[in-house]
């Protein structure tokens, strides 16, 4: 099994555990209550009021609107800077290869071709030193009279011979590219494990 790994700042992303169960209620309460304790530490000097239940409350319901197998991911990590918003989730998966055209495959994977685009996709080269040469896919979609926006990162894993795929969606357009520069790090800052400590 292949894992991502970041070196990205563990009290700003935190690594959502994806594969759990009624079973493990107990752990998803920890989890949830642990988050919440890093937030409330690094933001309480400026927030005025802080609430740990609130913010406990916040990562559980994340955890629990990502039911498996329903998340096309492998991992998913939170960007959770700003203790006022909901953490954004940004989903890690690998994809295997089918056929040759690398160009093409890498298109499928940033999610360039996709439906309901309401208009086409701003499409860039996106390199990073861990994954090597990838594309960059900023994909504007209308669903159900909303205006929405994925940013999608694609890159191909000589080492491993997979596609890798870093994405998320919002509504919020205005934040997320206002935002891009601390995600383009964070994708950079990602890689592949295979053989985990």
């Amino acid at each position: 099994m292949i894992f991502f790994e970041t070196e990205a700042d563990p009290t700003e992303w935190f690594l959502m555990p994806l594969h759990w169960t009624s079973k493990n209620e107990h752990e998803i309460a920890d989890w949830s209550a642990t988050c919440a304790e890093i937030m409330y530490r690094r933001h309480k000097k400026w927030w005025r009021s802080p609430n740990r239940d609130a913010l406990t409350n916040r990562f559980r319901h994340l955890i629990e609107a990502h039911p498996i197998p329903d998340v096309p991911a492998h991992q998913a990590f939170l960007y959770g800077a700003d203790p006022r918003r909901l953490p954004q989730p940004f989903y890690a998966l690998v994809v295997q290869p089918e056929g040759d055209d690398r160009d093409a495959n890498l298109r499928i994977v940033v999610q360039a071709a996709e439906k309901n685009a309401v208009r086409p996709p701003d499409i860039e080269p996106f390199n990073s030193d861990r994954l090597g040469p990838g594309m960059r896919c900023l994909r504007y979609f209308g669903d159900e009279g909303e205006l929405g926006v994925s940013l999608n990162y694609g890159w191909w894993s000589e080492e491993h011979q997979v596609y890798v795929s870093l994405r998320t969606v919002t509504a919020e357009i205005g934040w997320l590219t206002t935002n891009i520069d601390i995600f383009d790090e964070f994708a950079r800052s990602v890689w592949l494990n295979s053989n985990p400590e």
